[in-house]
């Protein structure tokens, strides 16, 4: 009786654990956003993709002196919303607003528009913000 009783718990056991296993994984929640930065966890609504020209940053406002959001380097990927006139920089008052991915969260900010390849600035289809 014990032996029939220790081979019914081990094929129970057995059984519970091949079904863990097979149970499919749940899904991932989704990223909350970084209330820090402001940035959404959705991603950018364009799908066209730039690169920075060189190393610069991503700024909470459209001039050199606000507080740098993150920093990026050349050849960075990035994705545009939107263009604004704003801080001078090499002689080149147009800036983008940009979404950037860092760790788990979207970031968004401002980045010169010298430091982008965008063909011309401010880029045709580009809409003002």
């Amino acid at each position: 009786m014990r032996i029939r009783h220790a081979l019914a718990t081990t094929i129970t056991a057995t059984t519970l654990a091949l079904g863990a296993l097979a149970a499919p994984a749940p899904a991932a929640p989704a990223a909350a956003p970084n209330n820090a930065t402001g940035a959404s966890a959705t991603a950018p609504a364009n799908d066209d993709v730039f690169y920075t020209t060189q190393a610069t940053n991503q700024y909470t406002c459209a001039k050199t002196t606000c507080r740098v959001k993150r920093k990026l380097s050349k050849g960075y990927a990035l994705s545009i919303s939107c263009y604004y006139v704003g801080q001078s920089v090499s002689g080149n008052k147009i800036w983008y607003y940009t979404t950037t991915w860092q760790y788990e969260y979207w970031v968004d900010g401002y980045t010169p528009g010298q430091h982008i390849n965008t063909g011309s600035d401010p880029r045709p289809g580009v809409p003002r913000c």
